[in-house]
């Protein structure tokens, strides 16, 4: 009796990372709109003088980079869920899979 051991595919191998794009595509309208309000916030100030007007811009400047950050951060992460995401959907699509046969030799007749 013979065996044959192969991974059998059930499925052709699949990109999930577009289900990453619609949250980060979020997060690039926040950032966006982020700046907007930054730079109408420093337009209305800009000729403003003083210590209050100097702490509030530099509030700003941290609140925007803090922003910044958690917004990369969120990104990554996605980028990392949805690779992980497919590689496990991906992983799932085969199977082991061991064929057992017999041979069998016919004789000829004469």
């Amino acid at each position: 009796m013979g065996q044959l051991n192969m991974f059998y595919y059930f499925d052709v191998e699949q990109d999930f990372m577009y289900k990453a794009n619609a949250f980060i595509q979020q997060l690039n309208r926040m950032s966006e709109l982020d700046a907007e309000l930054v730079h109408l916030i420093h337009h209305e100030m800009k000729y403003g003088r003083g210590q209050i007007i100097d702490k509030t811009n530099e509030a700003i400047e941290q609140y925007q980079k803090t922003n910044q950050s958690y917004n990369d951060m969120y990104k990554n992460s996605m980028n990392t869920a949805a690779q992980r995401y497919t590689n496990m959907i991906n992983d799932m699509r085969g199977q082991n899979i061991t064929l057992y046969y017999d041979i069998i030799i016919r004789e000829k007749k004469r």
